[in-house]
């Protein structure tokens, strides 16, 4: 509900806060990062990721949908929105190579060893706990084929960020709003859902995966954040 909410309100905004109701803007955004962190990756790929099929978690309007459904053959995105799922369905319409489909922001609707490749970004940081994290952290392997690997994009930080942001997250949404308000900014960024749970140290992440049925293979920096605040963790499922 909250995420259709803010769909409703400013789908671009809430995607890319850099670009309010410019939607432009955000497909072009998408582009120019889908070079400068996933081509490298996709280069690795066998058959340089063409005949994969792609999951896109947390699709939003499709900005990302739209870069790898360039590259690859089958894209499958989900949102957690079904408001932002229609709107990227009209502004991808023509893209016949990607489905874009709602999810309930824990179970993945594709069958077990069905995918090849799994992209997120800007997404698991919005997920309210680290129950949802790990949740979606087993779907992933569940999807995932023998061989797949997945991208997944998380918010880190030290025991003091991670400390702030437990400390911040007992503060009622209705107080988080009333502040935001008064600072002249949107009341739909107060809830779990925007927030997010506490950033993740890497150690957690490596554990998290383990207990999903994943294993790191490395993280990649993430070079559109602040230095220790974001990273990009590559993931395969775990070895029998």
């Amino acid at each position: 509900e909250a995420w259709n909410a803010r769909a409703k309100a400013d789908a671009a905004y809430y995607v890319e806060s850099t670009h309010s109701t410019d939607q432009d803007g955000v497909f072009a955004l998408g582009e120019e990062r889908a070079a400068l962190f996933l081509d490298p990756v996709l280069a690795r790929l066998a058959n340089n990721g063409r005949d994969l099929h792609v999951l896109e978690i947390g699709c939003g309007l499709g900005r990302f949908s739209r870069a790898l459904a360039r590259r690859l053959d089958h894209v499958t995105a989900i949102d957690v929105s079904d408001e932002m799922v229609a709107k990227a369905a009209v502004a991808n319409a023509g893209w016949e190579n990607i489905q874009f489909r709602a999810s309930d922001g824990e179970n993945i609707p594709l069958v077990a060893g069905s995918v090849d490749f799994v992209f997120s970004y800007e997404v698991f940081q919005h997920m309210p706990s680290h129950g949802v994290i790990r949740t979606n952290f087993r779907e992933v392997a569940r999807v995932l084929r023998r061989g797949g690997t997945a991208m997944i994009h998380l918010r880190t930080g030290g025991m003091r960020t991670r400390v702030l942001y437990r400390l911040a997250n007992l503060i009622p949404t209705w107080a988080h709003a009333t502040l935001k308000r008064m600072r002249g900014k949107p009341a739909l960024t107060s809830d779990a859902t925007w927030r997010g749970a506490p950033p993740l140290s890497r150690p957690q992440i490596v554990r998290m995966a383990a207990a999903a049925g994943l294993d790191l293979r490395e993280f990649l920096p993430d070079p559109t954040h602040g230095p220790g605040t974001r990273v990009f963790a590559l993931l395969t499922p775990a070895r029998p």
